[in-house]
């Protein structure tokens, strides 16, 4: 479970991070840059893509800045996967949602702007 965020870190099962994160649904979480600044692109979502989910969230950052590639919602759509976008903390809710389900859901938290 996702616990808390704000800005320039997030909360995960107790443990602070100061990055962006993927977090899988196994409770495996994931530091790491965007290659693109402010845009959640394709070499981001093969990272994701590996593990086959069912559900994608990407957490957009505090004010919901970051950007997301429209091919990655292309790739979703294509694959099956359900995709959602919300700013950072409606993001950790809809994610903890999910995970209540039993879903194969994946977070990428964008913890700044």
């Amino acid at each position: 479970m996702i616990d808390s965020t704000e800005f320039g870190l997030i909360r995960i099962d107790g443990k602070t991070y100061y990055s962006d994160v993927i977090v899988y649904w196994d409770g495996e979480v994931k530091e790491i840059r965007v290659s693109v600044r402010h845009l959640f692109g394709l070499p981001e979502f093969e990272l994701i893509r590996e593990k086959k989910p069912e559900v994608l969230i990407i957490g957009k950052g505090q004010y919901g800045l970051l950007k997301t590639d429209e091919e990655v919602k292309d790739l979703c759509e294509k694959e099956g996967i359900e995709f959602f976008e919300f700013n950072s903390k409606e993001a950790i809710e809809k994610f903890n949602d999910f995970l209540r389900e039993g879903k194969r859901v994946v977070a990428f938290i964008h913890v700044t702007c």
